[in-house]
């Protein structure tokens, strides 16, 4: 469980402990027909305050492989869903905030992402991989030793 590599599921946790929680699991019925298809990259835009970043967070808890996020959406709308738990928790996620990044490396801002989410993969993976290599090939082999694909989550892309 890591902070940009298989994340917890604590940013949906508060969400749902917040008392203006509002239910927007349909998105993950959406998002899980077009899993392992030719559609499965997709970009979410909208206004600031609608609640990106917290989708963010729902993405997060519902795939990534470093939390248990059964109880948290067990009362949800996706829990009506016949493929509820075939997907959930069942990948390798990646999540960047990019302000988070932002904020503190201007100047070389793509290999501090690098440089984090390859720490994060060395602490499941330890000597397994070569880290000196393009990001690219660290990711095609962390999949080819486990075989679980990845989510990949990228927040707040625009303060650059």
């Amino acid at each position: 469980m890591g902070v940009y590599f298989n994340p917890s599921n604590e940013s949906y946790t508060r969400a749902r402990n917040s008392q203006i929680f509002v239910d927007k699991t349909c998105l993950i019925e959406y998002l899980n027909k077009r899993l392992s298809t030719e559609e499965n990259c997709i970009a979410l835009s909208h206004a600031r305050r609608f609640g990106k970043s917290h989708a963010a967070g729902m993405i997060d808890a519902y795939y990534s492989l470093g939390c248990d996020s059964t109880k948290l959406f067990e009362d949800t709308k996706i829990a009506e869903s016949p493929d509820f738990k075939k997907y959930m928790n069942q990948y390798n996620v990646i999540h960047l905030d990019i302000s988070s990044f932002w904020d503190f490396y201007k100047d070389n801002i793509v290999e501090k992402i690098v440089e984090y989410i390859c720490d994060e993969i060395r602490e499941v993976y330890e000597d397994k991989i070569d880290y000196s290599k393009m990001i690219h090939s660290v990711l095609m082999n962390v999949y080819r030793i486990s075989n679980i694909p990845f989510v990949i989550i990228i927040d707040e892309w625009d303060c650059v």
